[in-house]
């Protein structure tokens, strides 16, 4: 297996892979150049926190990618998500409501909530209306099913559905932010958003603790740890040797799904782990995960994808 490509890891890493948006979007600056971009002038963050954890112990806790807050005390929940597996929608709304138990203090009224900002940006249109950005509002409908939007409905939440499969296309700031989450390269680097830059270089080329373990061997310890764990049951039970043999695959397997889930092209994985990239793409399949080719999301001068 190649370990130095393994320690060089954060540098093949793109914005769109939870993993490195944690860190370079903990920096206040690169989170305010994000938050300009996607909801305009008038947002000064002045708080950001990444991996924030909101704990219940009786129902599902939930981990968000970021949360910022602004001048105005109106929390901003930023996401990033690779794969398709789970319903995007209701995430929001568990997400939204683990929130909100957190915003109003016993003693206050409803109309103290402030209103709570979801930006949910995906590698795929899972809406399916071949848009970029869809907002959600909040309409009427009435009984003839014709829907209004005169009528003051909204509860102060705000949900941005982003994607990354249907190019924006118009030369905006936006675009070009997008280009740059899809695949953070020097090539789609912009002016407009220089702090995001700057923040990215440093997770990449500094001494940022984060990075240094999500690049280091021991982040694939915890699948080593688990495809040795399967082995030697297996070993106890069918022999010694098998089970060693099949503890060294499912250790594989398993770095294998880690990387996979970061959004790592199928010919990187492969150099990484000497296996066939059919190998890979069986693995992929297994489970709902995103498999990404080499060069699959590059743009050329048109403004076109090329296949």
């Amino acid at each position: 297996m190649n370990q130095t490509i393994f320690e060089n890891l954060p540098r093949k890493m793109n914005l769109i892979s939870d993993l490195f948006s944690r860190v370079v979007f903990r920096d206040k600056e690169a989170c305010q150049d994000l938050v300009r971009i996607i909801l305009g002038e008038g947002y000064e963050v002045t708080e950001v926190t990444s991996q924030y954890d909101i704990t219940n112990l009786q129902y599902r806790s939930v981990v968000l990618d970021i949360l910022a807050e602004t001048a105005g005390e109106e929390p901003i929940h930023v996401e990033f998500q690779i794969s398709d597996d789970d319903d995007h929608m209701r995430r929001v709304r568990y997400c939204n409501g683990s929130i909100d138990t957190h915003l109003l203090k016993k003693g206050k009224s409803y109309k103290e909530l402030p209103d709570v900002y979801h930006i949910y940006i995906t590698m795929n249109d899972f809406i399916g209306g071949g848009q970029t950005v869809y907002e959600i509002f909040r309409t009427v409908r009435d009984r003839e099913e014709t829907y209004s939007t005169q009528y003051p409905v909204g509860n102060g939440v705000h949900e941005l559905y982003i994607n990354l499969e249907i190019p924006l296309g118009d030369d905006s700031e936006l675009d070009h932010l997008l280009r740059y989450i899809k695949e953070t390269t020097e090539e789609n680097e912009d002016v407009c958003f220089g702090h995001i830059i700057k923040s990215v270089k440093e997770c990449r080329e500094g001494e940022d603790e984060i990075m240094k373990y999500y690049s280091s061997h021991e982040f694939f310890e915890e699948g080593k740890k688990e495809g040795l764990e399967e082995g030697r049951k297996e070993g106890r039970e069918e022999g010694r040797e098998e089970g060693i043999e099949q503890g060294e695959k499912r250790t594989q397997n398993s770095i294998i799904k880690k990387m996979l889930s970061m959004g790592q092209p199928l010919e990187f994985i492969s150099e990484c782990t000497d296996k066939p990239i059919e190998y890979i793409r069986d693995i992929a399949t297994e489970e709902p995960m995103l498999v990404r080719e080499e060069g699959a999301y590059n743009v050329d001068e048109g403004g076109t994808e090329n296949e």
